[in-house]
């Protein structure tokens, strides 16, 4: 089975001529790893094995996305490592490679129901979009939408914060159907910028209190919102998916997940074992909520989110398939552009 590593890659490029054989499945394990070091080498016959002895479930993987016009050549063509998903525990704790594989399915299927394949093409081909850039020069922010083949352990889409170029926090997150059958989201991460402390400090003080983490997550709900969909799961401290690990444990995790989800409104789930239920809207404060001296502080955040909700909103819905036109399934205050004259961004109008 052994083959000199530079033949790998023209010879996996068109598996045409040996489809799921296990020939293939070692070239494909070299192509993904490499012989770069003893881990690699480790990880490129775990995969080989699981592969070999789960041709069934890569069949319907390439069948799927042969028959998925957005995505047909990608795992050939530009990015081979996304099988990893089928063969190493990601997305959430103990996953099998059936649930992984459905969880793909899904994700992308509904996906292709609200975005147009050129969407879709450009997320996971190219670069991405932009669905939100600080018009303040003393704000450098932006907020993309893309696919990070090195967040796949988590989702199958992320959504970024930068500053000056540089991420400061992002969610991994995927689409799927619930137990009910709904539509909904499933985030697996929020991470932050190792190095990025400081930045968050003077980042919170110039969004008047608003920690970024917490105003990426409004993003993430406000793009919730905007599809329509009415449920977001979040994944806990004890279903991150690197507790599949018996001696390993979470270690790879930084983030306590638990304390920041409960504290945002998230719930157990009773269906979901490994996720909490998060609400999909954040309601803002009213004056006998906040304390006096720090009003006009709340009221100057509440004004600098109506400048960016309505065209971050705009901008999401400019990315959606022909014919696709849901209903909110929230109206945040901020999505409002018209404004009663004497409006108080804390007194907010009545949805």
């Amino acid at each position: 089975l052994s083959c000199p590593y530079n033949s790998t890659i023209s010879f996996v490029l068109d598996r045409r001529y040996s489809m799921h054989s296990i020939s293939y499945f070692w070239h494909l394990s070299r192509l993904i790893y490499g012989p770069r070091n003893f881990q690699e080498n480790k990880r490129a016959v775990v995969f080989f094995a699981r592969a070999v002895s789960n041709r069934a479930l890569f069949e319907e993987l390439y069948d799927f996305f042969d028959h998925y016009e957005p995505m047909k050549g990608f795992l050939e063509q530009h990015d081979p490592d996304f099988q990893e998903v089928m063969t190493r525990v990601f997305l959430f704790k103990n996953s099998t490679m059936r649930q992984r594989l459905d969880a793909l399915k899904h994700h992308f299927t509904i996906l292709r129901t609200f975005f147009s394949d050129e969407v879709i093409h450009e997320l996971y081909w190219g670069n991405g979009y932009t669905l939100w850039t600080s018009p303040d020069e003393s704000l450098p922010l932006e907020a993309r939408l893309i696919f990070d083949t090195g967040q796949r352990k988590e989702g199958f889409l992320s959504l970024y914060l930068y500053h000056e170029g540089q991420m400061i926090y992002h969610f991994n997150f995927r689409f799927d159907y619930n137990v009910d059958g709904t539509p909904s989201v499933y985030i697996g991460t929020i991470q932050g910028s190792k190095h990025g402390l400081e930045t968050t400090k003077v980042l919170t003080k110039k969004l008047f209190g608003y920690r970024p983490k917490n105003f990426i997550l409004y993003l993430m709900r406000i793009f919730v919102q905007t599809l329509g969909i009415h449920d977001i799961y979040v994944i806990t401290d004890e279903g991150f998916y690197t507790n599949s690990h018996m001696l390993r444990g979470n270690r790879s995790k930084k983030t306590n997940f638990n304390e920041f989800w409960i504290g945002e409104g998230a719930a157990p789930d009773g269906k979901e074992p490994w996720y909490y239920h998060l609400p999909i809207e954040e309601r803002r404060r009213k004056y006998g909520e906040i304390k006096s001296q720090k009003r006009n502080l709340f009221r100057k955040r509440y004004l600098l989110m109506d400048t960016i909700i309505p065209p971050y909103i705009a901008a999401i819905k400019a990315l959606f398939r022909q014919g696709f036109d849901p209903v909110p399934s929230a109206i945040d205050e901020a999505s409002i552009t018209d404004k009663p004259a004497d409006y108080d961004p804390i007194e907010a109008p009545a949805k």
